[in-house]
């Protein structure tokens, strides 16, 4: 399969070329006949041009046939797709907090076990662990979010940690949420001290760390956590979410929150929302094999979404009992089982959104992806290809609607600029869908991973990456790009 796409994109760039050179020529109608004659000397001779592409495209049916020939001595035959349903112009928008399930009880214990600290001098650090998909976050943004919690603390932050767990860069964070203000003081950790000691003022405060992967108990005990114990005032509480329990040993003074799994009851709630009330109606046998889909899911609420969102465009009952049969994660734990979850609706989706998905995986863990910027990019990669009278914007805004309606893109909101009258849409990738974007498609890379070589550059097609960031891995990549961001 990679050879396959390889040569499609090899494919397709000499098609790029044709467009370039007729839009080229197209430019060049009006020039004098001695230019002409001129051109034809130089490196974008007609000739020149002829010989190249006939070149390139001899070299792309060469492994084309040679593709041909392996598929055949498989025994490979050809299938074709059922076509797909016409796309859908209208979209529901979603209310998020009507999709929280059976966490009230969890929020109030923690919410208890937060005030229970008032008198605490130390500073306290509450562990949320559990496994990907679980609800952490969730859970975390509905404690902070409690009106009697918002009342209690003088200072509340909230810094979604991911891999970056380096002292600094947390410190002018915290910096800049208890200020609002950028923080512009050079990388010295006694000059942020100053400054942090300065901004909380012993003020009690609430602190969420969120998705924290580090496990080196040095840059927690040794540097961060003196710093954060010096400045707050009595009852100070950070809460961390992690999947790991380690991490959790490293810094938790108070026993780790372990949210469970909802019930079924919960779950069969969770599941038809999303799967249900849109273009599905709820009826018996639907019901039955969902109860069925939903006992797989094991009470995983972002595997109940996605599952629910497949769901949502599954018409027939042989659709529901096809998916019913499928083998959703019985044989493997943690995060492979909610992945093999996530597989199974990627599996399901359209070959466009597909890639539109997978391609997703340029932009790191957690990172703000502009919605218009985003549809812009997989048009510019023709991803999304015209059809009958709707336009590409159209159709790419339908595509990212699916895709945030069955959980593959998450955390949309609107930034407003007030002073210039503009707003912009902004969603992320949950890490878990970000895990499943780069287990399917080895296509797309971020820089980070390019330079300690996590990812084989030959098979890199899609990359985010700076100026600076290019030279960096300028000499050991050897694959050859069709689109970078920056």
């Amino acid at each position: 399969m990679k050879d396959l796409k390889a040569v499609a994109y090899e494919a397709d760039d000499v098609l790029d070329d044709f467009e370039y050179e007729a839009l080229r020529r197209e430019v060049k109608i009006g020039d004098s006949t001695t230019r002409k004659v001129l051109g034809y000397f130089t490196p974008h001779s007609p000739l020149l041009f002829r010989v190249t592409m006939s070149r390139k495209l001899g070299d792309v049916l060469k492994k084309i046939n040679d593709l041909v020939e392996e598929m055949n001595k498989f025994g490979l035959m050809e299938h074709t797709e059922a076509p797909q349903l016409p796309y859908r112009l209208t979209h529901s928008g979603l209310d998020e907090s009507a999709d929280i399930f059976g966490r009230e009880h969890d929020k109030e214990v923690l919410v208890k076990l937060m005030l229970d600290q008032h008198d605490q001098q130390n500073l306290q650090v509450l562990p949320i662990v559990g496994m990907g998909g679980l609800g952490k976050t969730t859970l975390a943004k509905m404690v902070y979010n409690d009106p009697i919690v918002q009342k209690h603390f003088q200072l509340k932050m909230w810094h979604c940690v991911s891999e970056n767990f380096e002292p600094i860069s947390i410190v002018k964070s915290i910096i800049e949420l208890a200020t609002n203000r950028k923080c512009d003081l050079p990388d010295s950790i006694e000059l942020l001290r100053r400054r942090l000691e300065g901004v909380i003022d012993r003020k009690r405060f609430l602190l969420v760390l969120d998705d924290v992967w580090n496990e080196d108990d040095n840059k927690w005990n040794e540097h961060l956590r003196p710093l954060l114990n010096s400045v707050g005032g009595p009852g100070s509480i950070i809460v961390i979410t992690t999947r790991n329990r380690r991490v959790a040993s490293i810094m938790e003074t108070l026993q780790p929150y372990k949210p469970a799994c909802l019930s079924e009851d919960e779950s069969w709630e969770l599941f038809s929302k999303r799967a249900f009330g849109r273009d599905v109606q709820e009826q018996e046998d639907l019901v039955t094999i969902g109860k069925c889909i939903v006992h797989k899911c094991k009470g995983l609420p972002l595997a109940l979404k996605t599952m629910g969102g497949l769901m949502s465009s599954k018409h027939q009952v042989k659709e529901w009992e096809a998916i019913a049969r499928s083998n959703i994660g019985d044989s493997v734990k943690g995060k492979d089982e909610i992945l093999s979850i996530l597989k199974l609706s990627y599996k399901h989706l359209p070959s466009e959104m597909k890639q539109c998905f997978t391609f997703c995986a340029i932009f790191c863990k957690d990172y703000e992806m502009e919605k218009d910027m985003l549809i812009q990019l997989w048009i510019a990669n023709g991803f999304i290809q015209e059809e009958g009278t709707i336009e590409l914007s159209q159709k790419g805004e339908f595509v990212f609607n699916e895709l945030v309606w069955r959980s593959f893109l998450q955390d949309v909101k609107t930034i407003l600029f007030r002073s210039l009258d503009y707003d912009f849409v902004v969603c992320k990738m949950h890490d878990l869908m970000h895990d499943l974007a780069k287990d399917v498609s080895s296509e797309c890379a971020t820089t980070e991973e390019l330079i300690q070589q996590k990812a084989p550059s030959e098979d890199v097609w899609h990359v985010q990456i700076s100026e600076g960031e290019l030279k960096q891995i300028s000499g050991s990549f050897k694959g050859e790009l069709r689109s970078s961001n920056s």
